[in-house]
């Protein structure tokens, strides 16, 4: 991503969250049937986000000036087809113009053995960050490193993934994945080279109040330079609820590690890592604070920083306010 549009994310914003009540939603189980014969188990469960942004940047940009404009809609579709599959299909109007298939993906119920197989279009289990649609980012923009390595809409492709949910007795669960690789930095020359993804998570309780999460992510597939590119990330995430103050006081550590190397004439490796911590002090109220960090390893030619505080509240699960301030130094310059 180029200076100027990194530049264009250091704002503060005003967000607003809506979802939609479930319409309808069925077990897997025989419920009757209407007056039409069809049981109205399959119906869908529909919601749907709404982002609207207010912004002020030191300097613009053809991407995104200072002014009000909708960061995104998004309408999601939820359903049992039967006893052994679930549907989901994500529709999104990005700028509240066009619409795009978002994620569409079918998931099995019931495998043995811990095993779980989906198949569709969905973003890689790459990290944490890349899982997230736009209305479940912690601040109102993605970290430095996944817009830089990743591009604007994240790793989403279209492929078949297996998770096998391990009988060690602490949570380890393993991910393997077959891609189609349509993403920039994985877009093959002749466009039939395959993107393989893996991701290990593990999940421990320290005590009633607090647990940790880490995770070990890889990548690799073919790019348009004929070469090989690659993917390799770490995440750990800490968090703090005590028990009967579970609605009012909260913290969350989240860290993550990204580096891509791309086998290709003049190319360099890139890496970098965000650390963000969220602090619910109120029933309401969340304060919030990031550092990103572009140019990990030293050897790298470009580094960029930003700097970004956010201040939310939330009077319930389905709305949001979030003021949010960043400070980004980008090759010399700063923006606001």
């Amino acid at each position: 991503m180029s200076s100027q549009s990194w530049i264009a994310h250091c704002m503060w914003s005003i967000l607003i969250t809506f979802v939609t009540l479930t319409l309808s939603v069925g077990p897997i189980r025989a419920q009757g049937t209407t007056a039409t014969g069809v049981s109205h188990v399959t119906n869908p469960a529909i919601s749907a986000n709404a982002l609207f942004m207010g912004s002020y940047a030191s300097e613009q940009t053809a991407e995104a000036a200072t002014g009000m404009h909708v960061q995104e809609l998004e309408v999601q579709f939820t359903s049992f087809v039967d006893p052994y599959w679930k549907a989901d299909f994500i529709l999104a109007f990005p700028g509240g113009e066009g619409v795009e298939v978002e994620e569409g993906y079918v998931t099995s119920l019931g495998l043995p053995y811990g095993m779980r197989m989906q198949a569709g279009k969905f973003y890689a289990a790459l990290g944490r960050q890349n899982l997230l649609h736009t209305h479940a980012f912690a601040f109102l923009d993605a970290p430095l490193v996944n817009q830089r390595l990743l591009g604007d809409e994240g790793l989403n492709e279209a492929g078949v993934s297996v998770q096998w949910l391990t009988p060690l007795p602490w949570f380890v669960e393993v991910t393997g994945q077959v891609l189609d690789g349509a993403n920039e930095r994985f877009a093959s020359a002749d466009g039939g080279d395959l993107l393989y993804a893996g991701h290990l998570r593990s999940f421990h309780e320290l005590g009633d109040a607090t647990t940790v999460e880490w995770g070990g992510s890889a990548a690799t597939g073919g790019n348009a330079a004929g070469g090989t590119s690659s993917l390799l990330g770490a995440d750990l995430t800490v968090k703090w609820r005590p028990l009967g103050a579970g609605t009012r006081r909260a913290f969350i550590w989240q860290t993550e590690y990204l580096r891509a190397n791309d086998d290709s004439p003049g190319a360099t490796a890139e890496g970098g890592l965000y650390t963000q911590t969220q602090v619910q002090f109120a029933r309401r109220w969340w304060a919030e604070g990031r550092l990103d960090w572009l140019g990990l390893p030293k050897a790298e030619p470009r580094r960029a920083w930003r700097a970004s505080a956010l201040l939310a509240l939330v009077p319930s699960e389905f709305s949001a306010l979030r003021l949010q301030y960043s400070r980004l130094h980008d090759e010399g310059d700063n923006a606001h």
